[in-house]
């Protein structure tokens, strides 16, 4: 793992910024401004980062799994997303699943203070990754079916296992 301060600061500062711009993206039709970005990201952060293998199987099951769960929040329409798959293909756009690559890269680095803290996981991820959607809603890159207090609710419980899950998964890739 690279854990050098500035490297920390920059996986933790693109995170955000291309997380963002595939928000703001996606609410104003230029779908692939974001990806793009995260994309140059994503090719520094292997350019730099010792363990290469670890993290590119952390970024193939991260990216599995929010297809299958995003997948889950189309097809039941609980979600609606904006971008050129969903409309043309029916399938989950592919700015979402850059950001669920995007979150694999962080986890040995920027939230590596979470790395096998269970209960934390727990806690944040149903606190804060309903936040996620709550926010692309009211961006408007997403459209959630229910009222902001029950979709939140919804993803809190999802949340809070999913994390957990993502948590415990890394944790077994570090140690192999």
């Amino acid at each position: 793992m690279h854990s050098s301060k500035l490297f920390l600061f920059i996986n933790g500062f693109f995170f955000y910024f291309y997380w963002w711009i595939c928000f703001w993206g996606a609410s104003n039709d230029q779908y692939y401004i974001g990806p793009f970005i995260a994309i140059l990201y994503f090719i520094f952060h292997f350019i730099i980062i010792d363990e290469k293998m670890k993290e590119f199987k952390l970024i193939l099951i991260y990216t599995a799994y929010g297809f299958v769960l995003e997948s889950l929040f189309y097809y039941t329409r609980f979600i609606n997303y904006k971008g050129i798959l969903p409309e043309n293909f029916s399938i989950v756009p592919f700015w979402v699943l850059i950001l669920w690559a995007g979150s694999s890269l962080t986890i040995f680095h920027s939230f590596k203070w979470i790395h096998k803290k269970y209960f934390l996981t727990f806690f944040f991820g149903g606190c804060f990754g309903p936040l996620i959607y709550l926010s692309g809603h009211i961006i408007g890159c997403i459209s959630l079916q229910y009222n902001i207090g029950i979709s939140y609710l919804i993803l809190f419980f999802i949340w809070s296992f999913s994390f957990t899950i993502l948590n415990y998964i890394s944790v077994i890739i570090n140690e192999n």
